[in-house]
């Protein structure tokens, strides 16, 4: 191809050049998919000034063959009560010349996000939140943080002097062309005591740590080079339809299990029982009882290696790591990819040879926190398993004489870090270094408990340590709000479902229809139906039903679900739920059982069939029974 150009531009120039309408997005393009996690990985590329790959234009004319439009991504739109794309920039904008982006739209929307201010302000979405660089942050990659909008506003993180005074510093500016500016008023305002609570400055070496991290950040920020390459208009569509398709089949990314793979085989081809397949040997893993819907080569098979990582890191005999650059040999301290490289195979070999007790820990983690089983994809964060896996595999192989805590003192203290953990979201980023810190921060503790110890006393003790540990936050507040809110996603949203899902086994309406795990996890229903929630908005229940004047989305919302077999709810859904009872007979006492472990107390039942009249008195006490036991669950009892 004759005449294409080669040339570069930065991020200012680039977020201009989107928002004005200079580069477009063709329709038919898919929508953004890209995690948080990627676009963090891309903003610390750019704060390193490292390669962030290329962007591939056409240059277009008036008469354009593309409908083109900018980038975007999807929110809720109130005034068609649906979801619609929401822009970066007026797309009605358009430069004097213009050009269509046929790669690079995934790139470009990321960056728009994160230093354009481009974000959904309906928290249904995942880009509903705001990206902060924050210099408090020890490890260059928890350095970049993304905050979702409901905290941003809850904590005043959209003011300036908050921001800079929690050390967290906004990556976006609404306006390109003042980003220098910002950036300069950073520099100057991070050493400006009145940003700072009580007026009072950091150290001034904490404050030149701070202050090199900044500068850091905004060299990258405005040094980064982004590759263009430029095809003329002179080319027909057919041409970049053939473009377009090799763009998009070439550069798949290497996955750090086909390297771990190829190792493995490669180490054990010569073994008696024959080469160990690790792909293969995950997909056979999640056969097991405890592993179901853990363990999968086409879904997150990583999480695995992370798993295996944890225990490599909590074990006390174990082989060296394998040597990553030349001779030297690296400490594998997390669960990152360069970590999970260096796992030697010796040690997979043992994960192998006792993988019916390795998928039977991945079990007791789950019956740890909930109760009960749930997969992968019901979990909040779960590559924090890993952290209880490790000092389980480290219990059961090679804990000697001198470890005096058991399973119990184990169970009870992981089970309170890890709902803590996750109602103060500290692994919303950054996690996979921090998980083998907190590994071993809380093996250390552990350790130091006495053959003598009262259990009671030791309870205690762990508390107070996990209130240091983890800056103790009144939790009740936030239990409530994710329990009574449909509108959280993430990790939140699995939280307020989890012990729902977990205690899944039998319905409560036909007790002999199964309704367990599988892979593909439990299934969820609404009590009060949504057609009827929706249908019925009248006076005295507007503030609970209609979604303008409610505070929260009571409707889609942990209090208004629970676990039921699809025939089940194909009859009760098309009913008020008084209806449906007394219509099919349905004695509470029958299944009290079950009603119970879904958070349906004799009174909540006897709610249910008073009619609408009960709704809101249900949904509260429905807050009180799974709001108590999450808050339990934060307590080591």
């Amino acid at each position: 191809m004759a005449n294409l150009q080669v040339s570069d531009t930065n991020v200012p120039t680039l977020l201009k050049r989107l928002k004005s309408g200079e580069y477009l997005s063709p329709r038919f393009q898919r929508d953004f998919v890209w995690s948080t996690a990627a676009v963090i990985s891309l903003i610390n590329s750019i704060i390193d000034a490292k390669p962030i790959g290329m962007i591939t234009l056409w240059e277009q004319e008036d008469d354009s063959q593309l409908d083109l439009e900018h980038i975007s991504i999807n929110d809720w739109n109130t005034k068609i009560n649906k979801t619609a794309p929401k822009y970066f920039g007026e797309n009605t904008d358009r430069s004097g010349r213009y050009y269509a982006i046929l790669d690079g739209r995934q790139r470009s929307t990321a960056i728009a996000l994160a230093f354009g201010g481009l974000r959904a302000q309906s928290g249904l979405y995942k880009t509903a939140g705001r990206y902060f660089l924050d210099v408090n942050s020890k490890d260059d990659a928890e350095r970049v943080r993304f905050i979702q909008e409901k905290e941003v506003d809850t904590k005043g993180l959209d003011k300036l002097n908050v921001a800079i005074g929690a050390g967290l510093f906004p990556l976006e500016v609404n306006d390109p062309d003042n980003i220098y500016a910002t950036w300069m008023d950073y520099i100057q305002n991070i050493g400006d005591s009145k940003f700072y609570p009580e007026n009072k400055l950091p150290s001034a070496e904490e404050l030149s740590r701070r202050n090199k991290i900044l500068r850091n950040a905004f060299d990258g920020i405005i040094n980064t080079k982004i590759a263009i390459y430029t095809v003329p208009r002179s080319y027909a569509l057919g041409e970049i339809c053939e473009i377009f398709e090799t763009l998009n089949t070439t550069g798949t990314k290497v996955s750090t299990v086909d390297l771990i793979h190829s190792w493995v085989y490669a180490d054990t081809v010569d073994d008696t029982e024959g080469p160990r397949l690790l792909r293969q040997w995950i997909d056979e893993l999640g056969e097991l009882d405890g592993a179901v819907g853990w363990a999968s080569s086409r879904d997150r098979p990583e999480l695995i290696a992370q798993f295996v990582a944890a225990s490599y890191i909590a074990a006390d005999v174990k082989d060296d790591p394998r040597p990553m650059t030349g001779s030297q040999r690296t400490r594998i301290t997390s669960v990152k990819a360069q970590d999970l490289l260096a796992i030697p195979t010796t040690f997979w070999k043992s994960i192998f040879s006792e993988q019916e007790v390795f998928a039977r820990i991945i079990g007791e983690f789950q019956e740890c926190v909930s109760g009960g089983r749930f997969s992968m994809k019901d979990c909040p964060y779960p590559a924090s398993a890993a952290i209880y896996i490790g000092l389980r595999w480290h219990q059961e192989f090679d804990a000697g004489p001198d470890v005096f805590w058991s399973r119990k003192h184990l169970d009870s203290l992981y089970r309170a870090f890890f709902w803590r953990n996750v109602l103060l979201h500290r692994y919303d980023q950054g996690f996979l270094t921090q998980i083998g810190a907190d590994l071993n921060n809380i093996r250390k503790f552990l350790d130091e408990t006495g053959a003598d110890d009262s259990f009671n006393k030791w309870c205690v003790r762990a508390n107070d340590w996990l209130d240091d540990y983890l800056e103790y936050d009144e939790f009740r507040p936030t239990i409530n709000e994710i329990i009574t809110d449909g509108n959280y996603s993430g990790a939140l949203r699995k939280a307020s479902l989890l012990l729902l899902k977990a205690r899944a086994t039998n319905d409560p309406v036909d007790r002999d229809l199964d309704i367990s795990i599988g892979a593909s996890g439990v299934n969820m229903h609404h009590i009060y139906p949504r057609d009827w929630c929706k249908n019925n908005v009248t006076e005295e229940l507007e503030h609970l039903l209609d979604q303008e004047k409610a505070e929260s989305d009571w409707v889609n919302s942990a209090v208004n679900l629970i676990p039921m077999h699809r025939d089940t709810n194909l009859k009760w859904r098309k009913q008020l739920p008084s209806q449906f009872i007394n219509a099919n007979k349905i004695n509470y006492g029958d299944s009290s059982d079950l009603w119970e472990s879904y958070f349906v107390s004799k009174k909540a039942f006897g709610l249910l069939k008073s009619g609408a009249q009960g709704i809101e008195e249900f949904w509260r006490e429905r807050e009180i029974l799974i709001g108590d036991e999450m808050q339990r669950l934060t307590l080591v009892s």
